[in-house]
C-alpha cells in the first residue's frame, strides 16, 4: 500500500507511464496507494483527468521561478506562457500539492515558491506565465498545506490548523493575504512550530 511519486516533468513523459500505470490498475486495481506525478510543466487537460480518475495526484514544483527565461527559449512563448497551467489543475479538482524540489533545481524558500505561484514571475522579475493561469494566494497556500499532506496520506493528522491536527504552524513577518504581491517572496517566519515543539523563534519570540 505504499504511495509512489513519479518525475514528470512534460507531459508526455506523464502519458507514456499513464499507458502502464493504468494497465497495472486493470490487472490489479490500486486500493491505497497514491501516486503522485511531479513538475507536469505542460499537462493537458487531458493527462490531468487520467492522472484523477486514477486516484493520483499532481506535485508542482517550482524550478520554472529560476529558469523561466530559458524555456521560453526552448519552448516558445505560448507553451512558456501555460507552465504550469495552475486554473486547469485547479479547476479539474486533481489532488494539488507545491513544493520546491530543493536543492536539486531550485531554492527551499517557501515563499518565493508561493510568490511565483501566485504571480507567475520568475526571480529576474519576468512575468512569464500568463495571468489566467495563476493561483491566487489562498490557492497557493491550500497546495502547500492540506494539498500536500494528502501525497503522504497525512491529511487527517496534518496541513490545516484544526483540533486533533498537528500543531505545525509558523507566525510570518507580515501578513501573507495582505501583503503587496512582490512582498510575499521575502516574508520571514518569525516563530516556526513542528508538532506543537518551538523549533526557531526570531524577536519578538525569543525568551
Amino acid at each position: 500500500g505504499n504511495n509512489f511519486h513519479l518525475h514528470t516533468t512534460q507531459d508526455n513523459t506523464a502519458r507514456q507511464l499513464l499507458d502502464v500505470i493504468e494497465q497495472v490498475n486493470r490487472e490489479t486495481p490500486f486500493s491505497r496507494q497514491r501516486i503522485a506525478f511531479a513538475h507536469l510543466e505542460d499537462a493537458t487537460p487531458e493527462t490531468i483527468e487520467r492522472i484523477k480518475t486514477l486516484g493520483g495526484g499532481i506535485s508542482v514544483q517550482d524550478r520554472l521561478v529560476l529558469t523561466g527565461e530559458r524555456n521560453v527559449e526552448l519552448w516558445g512563448e505560448q507553451k512558456a506562457r501555460n507552465a504550469p497551467p495552475l486554473r486547469t489543475m485547479i479547476e479539474s479538482a486533481v489532488p494539488l500539492g507545491a513544493g520546491t524540489d530543493a536543492f536539486r533545481s531550485a531554492n527551499y524558500s517557501p515563499m518565493l515558491s508561493l510568490w511565483w505561484l501566485v504571480t507567475g514571475k520568475t526571480v529576474a522579475g519576468s512575468a512569464i506565465r500568463d495571468k489566467s493561469q495563476n493561483a491566487t494566494r489562498e490557492e497557493a497556500l491550500r497546495m502547500y498545506t492540506i494539498g500536500s499532506a494528502w501525497f503522504i496520506g497525512e491529511e487527517r493528522r496534518s496541513g490545516s490548523l484544526e483540533v486533533d491536527k498537528l500543531a505545525d504552524l509558523v507566525v510570518l513577518n507580515g501578513d501573507y493575504l495582505t501583503v503587496p504581491e512582490d512582498q510575499i517572496r521575502s516574508l520571514e517566519s518569525l516563530l516556526t512550530m513542528v508538532g506543537g515543539r518551538i523549533v526557531y523563534a526570531a524577536k519578538p519570540f525569543t525568551p
